[in-house]
């Protein structure tokens, strides 16, 4: 059901109620006047009168409470129907998004849009920073069109290709084209450069990302975990819901003593909800830091309330740390 639809059944609703409340009051008011009319039995038409204000009382608090409810569950549908229409995203929106983060977005028209298009869908084609790299922009009309689209074409569906980089963005479909691939250090730096700004631009701004930090200690290590998400819910035109994820998880850990190149090789353990893992032969930088890896996906992945247990061996020592989310 629509706003505005909950909103005219909303005034049907409350104009049944009025007119409840005001036969019933006539009732009521009718009966009190016949009893004014016996003062051969004044006890009984008293203690009828009192009877009678009391009912009235509750029917009247019934009606508000009933209208509260009423108002409640037509503003709660309203709004519903607005976040829906909220979360999908225009081709304005997104090359706003872009500017405003620092990329600029010049409009590039290709002579052919053959090796683009995604079941007859076109992309909007734009260069990055006046370079020759580019980036596609699809918009689709649902999430729902968009997945079937995008899951029903072998195009751009190398997700480890560093020549098409895609990217799902809600209603959305993103890709960044390198103008060829990286080879010199400054051809590589510039490249990472660019991908970790697009990156960053659609998981905080376009997916509504969120990050969770999750830290511990024990006397010699520090522990810290980096959940990076974004979570979408919908329905779809057939009333399923639907649900689409992502995240990354990155591992690290540090050395909080002094003697940092006496520190051996590194062993250790963890383990969380869903998943587990271990390595050896860790070494840590000048620091005392070490990276433990990353991982991901659109699977399970861990709440706020969840914790990383962690196992660290070094030099014939061994301590355990857990680490829980910070507030």
């Amino acid at each position: 059901m629509t706003g505005k639809n909950c909103a005219v059944q909303f005034s049907k609703w409350a104009e049944q109620i009025v007119k409840i409340v005001v036969y019933w009051n006539n009732i009521l008011e009718g009966l009190e006047v016949g009893l004014n009319d016996h003062h051969n039995d004044v006890l009984q038409a008293n203690t009828f009168k009192k009877w009678m204000k009391g009912l009235n009382i509750w029917i009247s608090i019934s009606v508000v409470s009933i209208l509260i409810i009423l108002i409640v569950i037509v503003s709660y549908g309203y709004k519903m129907g607005e976040k829906s229409k909220g979360d999908l995203l225009t081709l304005k929106t997104i090359v706003r998004t872009f500017e405003k983060e620092g990329i600029h977005l010049g409009k590039n028209n290709p002579k052919s849009f053959d090796a683009f298009e995604l079941n007859g869908i076109k992309p909007a084609v734009f260069k990055i920073n006046k370079t020759e790299d580019q980036l596609l922009i699809y918009t689709f009309k649902s999430f729902v069109e968009r997945e079937d689209i995008v899951s029903g074409s072998n195009k751009f569906s190398n997700e480890y290709s560093i020549e098409e980089i895609p990217y799902n963005v809600k209603n959305a479909f993103i890709v960044y084209l390198p103008s060829k691939v990286p080879e010199t250090e400054n051809e590589i730096t510039t490249f990472i450069k660019i991908r970790k700004s697009i990156s960053d631009i659609i998981f905080k701004y376009l997916n509504d990302g969120k990050e969770i930090i999750f830290k511990g200690k024990s006397k010699s290590w520090e522990g810290i975990v980096t959940l990076k998400y974004y979570e979408h819910w919908w329905e779809d035109e057939r009333g399923k819901n639907n649900y689409e994820s992502n995240h990354t998880i990155h591992r690290g850990i540090k050395y909080k003593e002094s003697g940092i190149n006496d520190v051996g090789p590194i062993a250790y353990e963890y383990d969380t909800v869903g998943s587990s893992g271990s390595g050896t032969g860790i070494l840590l930088d000048k620091n005392g830091y070490a990276s433990l890896g990353s991982s991901g996906g659109n699977g399970m992945m861990v709440r706020e309330k969840d914790v990383f247990n962690f196992t660290i061996k070094w030099n014939g020592k061994e301590e355990k740390l857990i680490l829980k989310a910070q507030q």
